[in-house]
Parts: C-alpha cells; structure tokens; sequence
C-alpha cells in the first residue's frame, strides 16, 4: 500500500498540471461555445461556410492518410524485408520531417511548388500544395511506424509460411501485414490527427480557400473576436480528435502485445529486390528531404542567380523583429520547455510503469488530441489576467511538448525487469535513491530522446505563439511568418533565410540531445 501510494504521488505534479493548462482552459472554451446551449454549435454548423470549412478539414484528413499508407506500407514494407548499407542512415534522417516545424515544411513546399519553385509548378493557393506539404509531413511516420510493427513479429509466423511453400513476398503480403495491421492502423490515425489539427501548413499555404478548422478558431480568436463561435468549433475539434486519439490508444495496445522489437538477421537484396529497395528507399527520400533542401536553396538563389542578400537583409537592425530577439527568446523558451516536459513527462512515465495504470498512461495523451489554437483561446478566456505573463505562453509550450518525453520513456521502463527496484531496496538503497542510480541510467537515451522531441517542438512552435505572443516574445517562426506576409522578393527571400536557420537550429539541437531509439 504504502509503495502504491508513493507510486501514485509521483502523478501529482503532472496531474496538477494538466488541470490547470489543459483541463480547465479547455472547459472554458467549451463553455463558451456552449453559452446558448448544444443550439450555438448546431448553428455554427449549419453555417454553409463554417460547414464548407469542417468537410474540407476532414476530407484533406482523409486524403493525406490515405496517400501516406499507400506510399508508406509498401516502402516499410521493404525496408523491413532486407538489409543494406545506408538503411539504420536512412530510417534515421526520416525522424527529420518530425522535428521540422511545419512553418519550415511549408516554406519548403513553397521553395518547390511556389512562384519560382525549383520544380518549375507554381501550385501556391491551391489544394494541391496542401495535401503534399501533409504527405511530407506524414510519410515518414507511416515509414518508420509501420517498419517496426513488421520487425515486431516473431519469425517464426513467416518461417511456417515459408515452410508451407509461400515465398518471401507472398508470407509479407498474406501474413505478416495482416498481423502488423493494428500498427499500421495506428500510425494511420496518428496521421488523420496531425493532419486534422494541422495549423501552420494550412495557414501559410492554403489561405482563405483552404482554411482548416484550426485556422478557423484562429481567426475568429485573433481578429473577429468571436470567441463563441470560436468555442463552438473547438467543441466540434476536440470531437473529432478525442476519437481518432481513443482510436490510436487501442490500436497501439493491441500493436504492442504483437510482439516485442526482434534484431533476427535479415537478407541483403539480391537481383532486382535492389530496384525494389533502392526505388522505395529513393521515394521515401525525396519525399522528405527535398523541401529541406529546396529552403536552403530558395536562402541563397535570388532572379539573377547565387545571393547572399536575404541573408544580409535578415541580419539587418532595421528589422520589424530582430533576428537576435527572435533567436534569443527561441532558445530560451526551448530550454525551458525541454527542461520542464522532461520533469514532467519523466514523473508522469515513472508514475505510469509504478501503478501500471491505464488511465494514467491515456492522460499523457490528452495534450495530443488538443489543438494549441484551441487551447490558447481556453488560456485567454480562464486566464486574461496573465496574458501579459510569459509564463502562459511557457505553460503552453510544456504542455504540448510533455507528452513526447512520456511516450519515449515507457517503453524503456516497461523494458525493465519488475524486480529491479525491489532488489536495489534489498541491497539498502532507498526508492529515490534506487531510481537515480539504477533506473536513470537506464533509462537515459530514451530520456534524451524524449527531451530532444520536445526541444525540437518548442523550437518550431506557431500556433499558441501567434495567438498568445507579445512583441517582445517573437520567436524565428513569428519572424518567418511576419516576413512571407509582407510583400516583395526580399522580404521572401529572408523567409526561406529564417527557416533555414531554424532547420539547422533544430536539427542541430535535436542531433546533439537524441542517441537513443526512443519508439514515439
């Protein structure tokens, strides 16, 4: 009882938190769309506006899954089947599209499909530039979710498919992506959230025409001050997200009792199973990277050839928002966060893997499914006395980051044996003790893995910043964004310069901190 109890106190602070920055701000804004009763959302949707703007937010949900499984379980699919050199190099540049902002994956798309792209398209303002910015954003998540559900299964499920005289492409395809389909599931609903909550690439590159239900509550919030309508689309978001989140739990669960990770040796290509990886592994590759390079490219090409004047002109002093203003508050309120989600997420992992409860472990999903737009208008509303206190906006930015540190962890701890705790005790450690010298340690890459995810994510944060942010707090996304909104090619041009400083910012970070296999 008495270990129960301690076990249970390691969730008070996590807890607590997630009362006051998300529970309770998210009530408010439910509240408020509700202040004339279920009538307000029913009005809000039966607006053919409003009603326009929710079907196209679920229907470009819908497409950039399915795209993103179509080229996903194929290309995972044989990545999980052979070994070859370049192949631990390539899962792991797939992590980069996850830690980019998505103001850096739209700028990207832009430096490719926009107005002098370098693939010669010029898609800007339509839907097209949309659904491919989510499947850059996505595709790598399919890839690597859905590679590690195939490398869970035991291999003796397709030995005995081979024994009974299938071949290696007919025991994958009739065997063992049926078996991984609750991982391949999962990673689709993971994607049908990130797309259905996605702010910045709709924002930036769909504008008025393609605007999401996230942009939506935006504008409402920052410009019209229509905080009951406002609320009322929240009502109708968190719907949608709290399924497809309950829908990701399940299914993960049920992935995770498949099996556990099995190093068992794999074949290297021979013959034409080389085209097979090598135009899977290429797709994969330019799928991800190439907007990534097309930013640096668009930083230092100007009409008239190689330039180094966006660069120059981002530096400048005469600037709208500084760019040392911008760098300096982006590192701070990034190690802050990072600092901040690992106590957090590190006591909400212990706390989980002590009590072994499942409602524990959903709560530290809860950040996930809520919007940061729609939780910056619950902040505002429960908290206007702070809006001029930086601790909101920092308060934001743990909260959504938290969860990752969280995620990374419990695989590592459930990896540990149940005793281990009670043999250090044995031994006449105390239980703070026993978990500083015995469980940190282990536990440490994916600790760093958790801490580089939510340092990454606060680096590129956008939504809660432009909703909550002040002059003084700018950071290189606000910077990016009040750029691209002005007109000329200079002001476009130190954009790309701005992003493709904070790419190399968070990737550089990110490189430094992560060197673990954190799973999420």
């Amino acid at each position: 009882m008495k270990t129960s109890r301690a076990a249970w106190g390691l969730a008070l602070l996590p807890l607590a938190f997630l009362t006051a920055f998300l529970a309770l701000p998210l009530l408010a804004a439910l509240l408020e769309g509700l202040r004339g009763g279920w009538r307000a959302p029913l009005a809000v949707l039966s607006d053919p506006y409003f009603a326009g703007r929710l079907g196209w937010t679920l229907a470009q949900a819908l497409i950039t899954t399915a795209a993103t499984l179509l080229l996903g379980v194929p290309a995972a699919a044989a990545l999980a089947r052979y070994d070859f050199p370049g192949k631990a190099a390539l899962l792991r540049a797939l992590l980069i599209p996850f830690v980019v902002p998505t103001l850096v994956a739209a700028l990207g798309l832009l430096a490719l499909f926009g107005p002098h792209g370098l693939s010669g398209l010029n898609l800007q303002g339509s839907a097209a530039l949309v659904l491919l910015a989510n499947l850059f954003y996505n595709l790598a998540l399919v890839v690597r979710l859905t590679h590690g559900a195939l490398r869970r299964l035991p291999p003796s499920v397709l030995e005995a498919a081979r024994t009974l005289g299938s071949s290696r492409l007919r025991a994958l395809w009739r065997v063992a992506l049926p078996l991984a389909l609750p991982g391949i599931l999962a990673a689709a609903s993971l994607v049908f959230l990130y797309s259905f909550a996605s702010f910045g690439i709709p924002l930036v590159l769909g504008g008025q025409a393609y605007a999401t239900l996230e942009v939506e509550i935006y504008t409402l919030t920052a410009f019209e001050l229509r905080l009951g309508e406002a609320g009322a689309l929240v009502l109708v978001q968190l719907g949608v997200t709290a399924l497809a989140t309950l829908l990701y739990t399940a299914l993960q669960r049920r992935s995770a009792t498949a099996g556990s990770a099995v190093g068992r040796p794999l074949p290297r290509p021979r013959g034409r199973q080389w085209l097979e990886v090598g135009f899977w592994s290429a797709l994969v590759a330019l799928v991800s990277l190439a907007p990534l390079a097309a930013v640096l490219w668009r930083s230092v090409w100007g009409p008239d050839g190689p330039t180094l004047a966006y660069w120059a002109g981002l530096l400048s002093a005469d600037a709208d928002i500084p760019l040392g203003l911008a760098l300096r508050n982006t590192l701070l309120f990034a190690s802050v966060t990072a600092a901040a989600a690992s106590v957090l997420g590190g006591l909400q992992a212990l706390a989980v893997w002590r009590t072994r409860s499942r409602v524990l472990d959903n709560l530290s999903l809860l950040p996930l499914m809520v919007s940061p737009v729609s939780l910056a208008v619950g902040y505002l509303l429960l908290y206007p006395a702070l809006r001029a206190s930086l601790a909101l906006l920092l308060a934001a930015y743990a909260l959504l980051a938290y969860p990752l540190v969280t995620r990374s962890l419990l695989p590592a701890l459930r990896a540990l044996s149940p005793s281990l705790l009670g043999a250090a005790r044995t031994l006449g450690s105390s239980r703070g003790r026993a978990l500083r010298r015995v469980v940190l340690p282990l536990v440490a890459p994916a600790l760093r893995t958790g801490a580089a995810l939510s340092l990454a994510t606060a680096l590129g944060e956008f939504a809660a910043t432009l909703v909550l942010t002040r002059p003084e707090w700018a950071t290189l996304s606000v910077a990016i964004y009040e750029r691209l909104g002005r007109p000329g090619g200079q002001n476009y041009g130190e954009a790309m310069a701005a992003a493709g400083l904070l790419m190399g910012l968070t990737a550089l970070l990110f490189a430094l901190l992560e060197r673990g296999e954190g799973e999420f």
